[in-house]
């Protein structure tokens, strides 16, 4: 499976926004794991989603595709950016992204970290129900 077309996974899981006023809410909710922008996208578009990254301290990727490309993947017309708001999603995008082309180790090395980080978070919280239903006391 290449990584447009786990992109547009991400979509029908509903794990993905689009549109600048919606990756921008995203961002500034600390929801957008990472924000993607093609590489035909504007100038003006490329700024607002380095400014929603910087807001929302998540990486921006430009992709290798265009707007038509990326619009196709996600089942639109053509989209200039988007935003994966699911940390599994956004680390496993980049690791296949990282597999087909160059130069986006350092937004998968930091998106791998901040998934390694959310999964023992959630591991614990398991735990601590579990503890919870069988009336096991912190010691």
């Amino acid at each position: 499976m290449s990584a447009l077309s786990f992109l547009g996974l991400a979509m029908k899981a509903g794990k993905v926004e689009l549109g600048e006023e919606y990756i921008a809410m995203a961002a500034r909710a600390g929801k957008a794991k990472v924000i993607l922008t093609a590489s035909d996208a504007g100038r003006n578009a490329a700024v607002r989603a380095e400014n929603a990254s910087r807001a929302g301290r998540c990486p921006v990727a430009a992709l290798p595709c265009t707007k038509a490309e990326l619009g196709a993947a996600l089942g639109k017309g053509e989209v200039s950016a988007a935003a994966i708001t699911d940390i599994s999603f956004a680390s496993a995008f980049m690791e296949k992204l990282s597999a087909e082309r160059e130069g986006f180790g350092s937004v998968k090395a930091e998106l791998a970290e901040e998934n390694r980080k959310a999964q023992e978070r959630a591991k614990e919280a398991r735990r601590h129900l579990r503890n919870l239903k069988r009336g096991k006391k912190k010691k």
